[in-house]
Parts: structure tokens; C-alpha cells; sequence
């Protein structure tokens, strides 16, 4: 789930001119270095909360951030960044983990509506890929994740959203026979997949399809796939292929 946590107006924007917007960047890459400086011998699974807010409070503060690429933080491990595919939403994932085989990530999400730039939180695991697709007149992006319980047992998920008027939306796109949904799960479990060989093949996301591991009662993988078949208002499920 995610929930509007920041916003603030870009009141003024167009009239900032080059300059400054390379003035911001130049600032900003001054946080960076503050921030490396500040961390760089310190037990990072101690000081990781810190880093996460600090980073988060500055995003959510300058506006430029949005076009900034935070390659010295991303080097150093401080954040992983991911854009959708169009570059409107901009994921912000930071290991806020004990450094134990648990794993635990907060996320934010920056986006623009309007003439307002977001920071939303957006609750999910280790953000692995953003994609996008159009259903009716609406851009949907779905956003694959992993939560990880322990070094051996863990949770895929695949989430979609939609860009609204004011704020992020969950989009309810996946259709069974029962329901309507925002989001797909599969557990995982490394005792089944002894080389992590088909880790990343959990889903199998094509322009028309998204397939979705088969699990028996035990969570086993039955080496085939529920079908989502791209239609006029979402993936609906048509069956099970290999």
C-alpha cells in the first residue's frame, strides 16, 4: 500500500530558468557528499534510519530532486533508484534492514500532478522492476517487488498503480472469475529452487501477458503459469499455460 506522506507546490517553477535548476543540482550534489562524509565509517545497519530520513526530508524539501540522478548516494549503496519506463515515477529504496538474513525496505515515491511534485511512502520489499502499460486512456505501471523473510523464504509481488488527478491510485487490474485486484503475490521458497535458477522467473510480464508461478497446497512451483491476457480494462485470468 502506499499513502500521501509530503507534497509541496512548484508555485513558480517555470520562472527558475536554467540557472538555478543547475544551482539545485549543485546543492544537492553537495548533500550527497555531506551525507557520505558524515557516514562513510560508520556501521551502516547502525546509521541506515538515519539515512533514510535525511535523504528523505531532502527530496520531499527540493523540487529538482525529481530530475536529480543521486549517483554518488547510489554508489555508495545509501539508495537504489528506479524510474518507470515514461520517467513519471521515480522510486527512492533504501535498506533499512538489521544486517540479519530478515530484509526490510522502505520505499518513496516521487511523481507530478498538475503543477505539484509528490513523496509519497510506498510500502512494498527490494523494488525490482518498473513497467508500464496503457489500459483504455490510462497509463498503468506495475511495479514488481520482493519481500524477504529470511535468507530461504520470501514474497513476490506485483503491484499496479495509476497516476490520478491529485495522487498516486491503486489500479484494479488483474480479473478472476470473483474479484477484481491491485496486486498479485507468490511465495517463495529457496528449498525448491536449490540454484535460484527460477527466482526471477516468478512472473512473466509481456506487452499482452503477465504469467504467475503455479503453486500447489505446499507452495511448491509446478513449473507452469496462471495467464493474465492484456483485454480492454485489465489483465484477466484465461488459464494455465506452461
Amino acid at each position: 500500500m502506499f499513502k500521501v506522506t509530503k507534497t509541496f507546490a512548484l508555485c513558480g517553477l517555470a520562472f527558475l530558468g536554467v540557472s538555478n535548476v543547475y544551482a539545485n543540482h549543485a546543492d544537492l550534489e553537495k548533500f550527497e557528499q555531506q551525507i557520505i562524509q558524515k557516514y562513510k565509517n560508520s556501521d551502516y545497519f547502525a546509521v541506515n534510519g538515519e539515512i533514510e530520513e535525511a535523504i528523505s526530508n531532502k527530496i520531499s524539501q527540493d523540487s529538482s530532486s525529481l530530475t536529480y540522478e543521486f549517483s554518488n548516494l547510489q554508489k555508495n549503496n545509501y539508495v537504489s533508484i528506479k524510474y518507470s519506463p515514461d520517467k513519471k515515477l521515480k522510486f527512492y529504496t533504501f535498506d533499512v534492514s538489521g544486517g540479519g538474513t530478515m530484509g526490510e525496505w522502505y520505499s518513496d515515491v516521487q511523481y507530478k500532478t498538475n503543477n505539484v511534485i509528490h513523496v509519497d511512502e510506498f510500502t512494498a520489499g527490494s523494488i525490482l522492476d518498473i513497467k508500464q502499460v496503457n489500459i483504455g486512456n490510462k497509463t498503468i505501471y506495475l511495479i514488481q517487488s520482493y519481500y524477504k523473510g529470511d535468507s530461504c523464504h520470501g514474497l513476490y509481488n506485483l503491484r499496479a498503480v495509476e497516476i490520478g488527478s491529485k495522487q498516486l491510485l491503486k489500479a484494479y487490474v488483474f480479473e478472476d472469475k470473483n474479484k477484481k485486484s491491485h496486486e498479485i503475490d507468490v511465495e517463495y521458497d529457496c528449498h525448491y529452487d536449490q540454484d535460484r535458477s527460477s527466482a526471477s522467473s516468478y512472473f512473466r510480464i509481456h506487452p499482452k501477458t503477465i504469467d504467475v508461478m503455479l503453486l500447489n497446497e505446499n507452495f511448491i512451483p509446478q513449473n507452469k503459469y496462471l495467464r493474465y491476457s492484456l483485454g480492454k480494462t485489465g489483465y484477466r485470468y484465461t488459464g494455465i499455460v506452461k
